[in-house]
């Protein structure tokens, strides 16, 4: 595959991570924002059920139905046989809702705080994740189908990750720059400005998301459609115990890097209390590590192999992320503002090289366990175990956003009140070290060694 269409596959990666971090990250930040903010909460405040918020409750809720989609649409997208390719019509069917739902998102019907806003939060949610895992479960399901040697896998997954990177890492401060722009140069409140910025990155994911539809020809693909049943063919993919171990070691790096994800307007905020251009500043600084790390992971990963590398990096967020539990609110010139400032900027700058192993490796490490299952099964059933594995971890983005919303409202996420921001990092921080102990079980050598032995007696 040429180069051109190679970035092309991987723009989409970029696109549709535009429009998770519009719902993971700014969504929060609009439907509740630091309390000294000039925005208003558009959805209750109040607890119930012991520990979920409205805005919870709502994220929980999309993220159940994003789970049960996930299996659904990899099993339709392994069974197809659309002229159109049976990844292909997924991406078509999915990338127009997924573009706008989070547009939508921003402009809720109702009162600050009334029913009618967590109704159109709720439903919003839920349909963006069902058109987001149409295109995103078939997408990544042509990964070891266009590269089909762990080489290639390394090489095209840090594609994706360099494309992610370079327009995600320039969205995840420019949102906030951009925020401060419109609120300086445009005359606008923070809402409008907030809106702006939404509309505009919706577009450039759009754009960015028609790139592997246009670029990649299917018919070019010699792959064997699966024949099982929905239910046979979850049941299969889940009695593969080393994709078991996987799944355990990704569901705690999820949660962890999904509780920590929305922190740095929390962090400039009520902690160093200063403003969004100042979070701006620090979505930037994990840059250079990362693309440092793009060029050690893939000799590393040929050296050591992937398992070893992605529990070194777990290791190193780990302890990365659980500095941040010494943060102390403060104002500028404080008594803490030096030490804040010490650890927001160490931490930012540091956590970008083990950050850039987990967006190459475990497509890496999952390619693994689908050409095992191709040996064994005959039939390339990639979109399947990628519907897995959304099954068992999308539930995870709901929750660790509903824990987050919790511990805003019981603890605080204002400079006067701050500990719910404070208990961030060291949660995010026990959990990938838990995901690096998971990894570490992984049994990398048998899955290989299985799947050579396999490819000997039948190379068909």
């Amino acid at each position: 595959m040429s180069l051109r269409r190679r970035i092309a596959y991987a723009s989409g990666s970029a696109g549709f991570q535009i429009t998770d971090r519009i719902v993971v990250a700014i969504a929060i930040f609009y439907y509740l924002p630091p309390g000294d903010s000039d925005l208003v909460p558009q959805v209750g405040q109040a607890q119930f059920l012991g520990v979920l918020t409205a805005f919870g409750a709502a994220r929980l809720l999309g993220g159940l139905v994003d789970s049960l989609a996930d299996p659904l649409v990899g099993w339709a997208s392994d069974r197809s046989r659309s002229r159109f390719g049976r990844r292909r019509v997924f991406l078509l069917a999915g990338i127009g809702p997924m573009v706008l739902a989070p547009v939508l998102l921003f402009f809720p019907p109702g009162l600050p705080g009334s029913g009618l806003n967590f109704a159109w939060l709720t439903t919003l949610l839920a349909i963006y994740y069902i058109f987001f895992t149409a295109y995103v479960g078939p997408y990544l399901a042509l990964l070891p189908e266009i590269a089909v040697n762990e080489r290639e896998r390394v090489s095209l997954s840090t594609l994706m990750a360099i494309v992610a990177v370079v327009v995600v890492g320039l969205y995840g401060g420019g949102w906030l720059a951009g925020v401060e722009a419109g609120r300086r140069g445009l005359g606008l409140d923070t809402e409008q400005a907030l809106r702006l910025v939404v509309v505009g990155s919706s577009a450039l994911a759009l754009v960015l998301c028609l790139g592997p539809i246009v670029a990649i020809d299917e018919r070019r693909l010699v792959r064997t459609a699966a024949v099982m049943s929905m239910r046979t063919a979850l049941a299969t993919t889940l009695r593969n115990r080393p994709f078991l171990v996987y799944l355990g070691a990704q569901i705690l790096f999820v949660f962890g890097i999904t509780l920590i994800t929305p922190m740095g307007p929390y962090y400039a905020i009520a902690i160093a209390g200063r403003d969004e251009g100042f979070a701006a500043l620090l979505a930037l600084l994990p840059g250079p590590g990362v693309f440092l790390g793009f060029w050690w992971i893939g000799r590393a990963a040929a050296r050591h192999g992937p398992k070893k590398i992605l529990v070194a990096c777990a290791t190193a967020l780990g302890v990365l992320f659980s500095l941040q539990g010494l943060l102390v609110p403060d104002v500028p010139g404080g008594p803490h503002d030096r030490t804040n400032l010490l650890i927001l900027f160490g931490v930012g700058a540091l956590w970008g090289l083990p950050a850039a192993g987990f967006l190459v490796l475990p497509h890496v490490v999952l390619g693994q366990m689908i050409d095992l299952d191709a040996a064994r099964t005959r039939a390339h059933r990639a979109a399947m175990y990628f519907g897995a594995q959304g099954l068992l971890t999308k539930w995870v983005y709901g929750l660790a956003t509903a824990l987050l919303a919790w511990l805003f409202i019981a603890f605080g996420n204002s400079s006067d009140r701050a500990l719910g921001v404070v208990l961030v990092g060291p949660l995010a921080g026990l959990l990938c070290l838990a995901s690096a102990a998971v990894y570490a079980l992984y049994p990398e050598r048998r899955v290989l060694s299985e799947r050579l032995a396999l490819e000997r007696v039948d190379p068909a």
